[in-house]
C-alpha cells in the first residue's frame, strides 16, 4: 500500500500516517483504522485516498493547518507527535494546549461513546467494542489535558496517566484493550458500565442509558 501512496507524493507538501497504525504496540489489524493525512491544496487527494480500503483519510491545506494547529485542534497535536511521514515534511508550527484542546477530547469521548451505541443497535460487535475503547480513551486524554495541560498518546501512556489521576475507570480501559487485541464482543453490561463512567465525568446528551 505505501507503493502506492508515494505516487501522490507529488500533490502534497506532506503525507503520511497517524494515529496507532504508528503504533504497532496499539495498533489491531481488523480493529483500528488506519489514518492518512495530507497536507495539500488539492482536494481531490481525499477521493484518491479514501479509494484504498480500510484508509481514513484527512486532506488539509497548509494554511488551515496553521490555522488548527495555533487554534489548539487535537488534530494537529496528532499529527505533529503522532505520526510517521511517507514523504514532505511537516510547516513548522507552534501548538499550545489550550481550553479548546481539552473541549474537543470532551467532545470526542461523548461522541464516540453515542457511536458505540449505534454499532451495538447495528450488532456492529467491531465498531461497539473500538468506539466504547476510544471513549474512554478520550476521556482519560480530556482529564489529563484540563488537569496536567499534557494529552498522553500511546495505551501505555494513558494507563501510566490514568493512574496518575488517581481515577476509578483504569481497570476498565485495560479489559477494554484485552478485548480489542482478542476481537472479542463487548457485553450490554460492559457498555452500560462505560456510559455510565462517562456520564460520571461529563455532561451527556443522553437522557437515560441507551441499552
Amino acid at each position: 500500500m505505501e507503493a502506492n501512496l508515494v505516487s501522490l507524493c507529488k500533490k502534497c507538501k506532506a503525507l503520511g500516517y497517524f494515529g496507532s497504525y504508528v503504533r504497532k504496540e496499539d495498533y489491531v489489524e481488523g480493529v483500528s483504522d488506519i489514518n492518512i493525512f495530507a497536507i495539500s491544496d488539492d482536494k481531490s487527494l481525499l477521493l484518491e485516498l479514501g479509494s484504498y480500503n480500510g484508509i481514513s483519510p484527512i486532506v488539509i491545506s497548509e494554511e488551515k493547518f496553521r490555522e488548527i494547529c495555533e487554534s489548539g485542534d487535537i488534530i494537529c497535536y496528532y499529527i505533529l507527535y503522532d505520526s510517521k511521514l511517507i514523504c514532505g515534511e511537516l510547516p513548522k508550527v507552534e501548538f499550545a494546549i489550550n481550553d479548546n484542546t481539552c473541549e474537543r477530547l470532551k467532545m470526542s469521548s461523548s461522541s464516540f461513546i453515542k457511536l458505540s451505541f449505534e454499532a451495538f443497535k447495528r450488532n456492529d460487535e467491531i465498531g461497539t467494542l473500538e468506539n466504547a475503547y476510544r471513549a474512554i480513551r478520550s476521556l482519560i486524554q480530556y482529564i489529563s489535558c484540563s488537569s496536567l495541560r499534557k494529552i498522553p498518546i500511546s495505551n501505555s501512556e494513558i494507563k501510566e496517566t490514568c493512574i496518575k489521576l488517581n481515577l476509578n475507570f483504569c481497570k476498565e480501559f485495560d479489559n477494554l484493550i484485552l478485548l480489542r487485541n482478542m476481537k472479542s464482543p463487548l457485553t450490554p453490561w460492559a457498555l452500560n458500565r462505560i456510559y455510565n463512567i462517562i456520564n460520571s465525568q461529563i455532561k451527556m446528551d443522553f437522557s437515560s442509558t441507551p441499552i
